[in-house]
This record gives structure tokens, sequence and C-alpha cells, in this order.
């Protein structure tokens, strides 16, 4: 009777010490941004305007009188896309394409907030939207002269969409947009 006893003590013994399973909490990476700096860029006869040193600032092939930009942080894998487009009596049907592209987002936006730009002095106007939540383009802007210019800018990332661990990234490039906006001088 002993033996079994034995054998029956030593098969439950492994069961009954082992603490308790608990699940690890899941991990994000961490994400160092470099500190702030800008440089001038300008697009002669177009625009000018201070963008971060980080960032690589390709032109891309366009068509008619539009020029469109790549402003891309490649550490972080996104793109702010520029359109400058010139204004041609159009600037009410230029607005609303900006404010439609920002409507497309309303079905996965938690919040869109939006931000004016008035720099009279050097007619500088427009929006700022910043769109909350698991969105395609969390970051979407408008800037013109309300006669000549105007200046649209969306950002993209080439990963899937998740706010929150995006979420410096995107404040960051929010900022560095914020300081585009001030510099900006139409040529």
């Amino acid at each position: 009777m002993r033996r079994p006893l034995e054998l029956l003590a030593l098969l439950v013994l492994p069961y009954g010490c082992a603490d308790a399973p608990i699940p690890k909490p899941r991990g994000y990476f961490r994400i160092d941004l470099p500190e702030q700096r800008y440089t001038a860029w300008s697009d002669p006869g177009v625009i000018r305007m201070e963008v971060p040193s980080t960032v690589q600032v390709a032109g891309r092939p366009h068509k008619g009188l539009e020029r469109w930009y790549d402003l891309r942080y490649k550490a972080h894998r996104g793109t702010v896309h520029l359109t400058w487009t010139p204004v041609n009596g159009e600037l009410a049907r230029l607005i609303e394409d900006a404010h439609v592209f920002k409507r497309t987002h309303q079905s996965k936006a938690a919040r869109i907030d939006s931000e004016r730009i008035l720099r009279p002095v050097d007619r500088v106007y427009g929006t700022l939207f910043n769109v909350e939540g698991d969105v395609a383009s969390p970051f979407v802007f408008y800037l013109t002269d309300s006669t000549d210019n105007f200046l649209y800018g969306a950002l993209y990332f080439d990963v899937p969409p998740n706010a929150d661990s995006l979420s410096p990234v995107i404040e960051r490039i929010r900022g560095d947009m914020g300081h585009l906006a001030a510099t900006l001088r139409w040529q």
C-alpha cells in the first residue's frame, strides 16, 4: 500500500507546486525621437519653408501646374505628401476637397480636431486637422494665400495604423507641420 501512495505523491507533486500562470503585459518598442532641428527648403518661384533636418524632401512627377513633394521620415516609415496647386479662382473647391478627404476618415476616427492658421502679414491662412484613432492619415492640412497658392498635406505611414504605438511619432510630425505652417512663405 505504501508504494502506490508514494507513486501517487510523485505524480501529483509537480502539478501542485507550480504558480498560477499570469499573462505577461503586451510590450511595445520604445521610439527614440531625434532632437528637433529645422533647415530652410524652397522650390523657387513656388514656396519657401523650414522642414525638419531629419526629413528627406523629394519631388514627384506632377501633372499640369501642380507640384508634388514628399517629406520622408525614413526612420519612422512615414511620409507627408504635399501638393501645391495654383488657385485659379477655385479656392472654394480646393478647400472643399480638403474637407471631403478629412470626412473620409470619420468612420474610423475617434475624434477630429481642427486648428486655424491665420498669418495675414505673410498671407498664410489654413486649417490643420488632427484625426485621432486608427486611421490611414492621422494629420491633414491645407494652407493658402486665398488668391494664388494652395498647399495641401497629408501624413501616411508604411505600417498598419495603430494610434497607440505611433502616437509619439504622430505628435512630433504634427509639431513639425505646425513649424512648417509658421515658416511658410509664398514666392
